[in-house]
């Protein structure tokens, strides 16, 4: 389950309460901007604020998000990072840390080797 994935899923459930996200934040005694950093899809909760957005909804915390998706997202590095290293304009650092379809994984390994190729060629 992705940020947004979550957030979708939170809207909908206070949808079904009749809540807006300050109705959420009383309900699960929290602070508005963390309902909105949810809601938004920016952030997922600590486990101590899922279990109070499971109780403020009435189910268990691994209803709300699975346990096991907990535990990734508390050892999360971003998703996708980039930066520009000192010294090599036009080149730079690229860091992808999500799942995607072994489709799209073969393409961006096809698009690291052709580039790999054509640093070769210029050299």
């Amino acid at each position: 389950m992705t940020k947004q994935e979550l957030g979708r899923k939170l809207f909908q459930l206070m949808v079904g309460k009749g809540w807006n996200q300050s109705d959420l934040a009383r309900a699960a005694q929290m602070g508005r901007d963390s309902i909105s950093n949810y809601v938004n899809g920016k952030s997922f909760p600590t486990p101590v604020a899922r279990e109070k957005l499971a109780k403020a909804f009435g189910m268990a915390p691994e209803e709300l998000l699975p346990n096991g998706i907990m535990q990734a997202m508390e050892d999360e590095i971003p998703a996708v990072s980039m930066t520009q290293p000192a010294g090599y304009p036009g080149r730079a650092w690229l860091r992808i840390n999500r799942m995607v379809t072994f489709g799209t994984a073969a393409k961006i390994v096809e698009l690291i080797y052709e580039d790999d190729k054509r640093a070769d060629a210029e050299a």
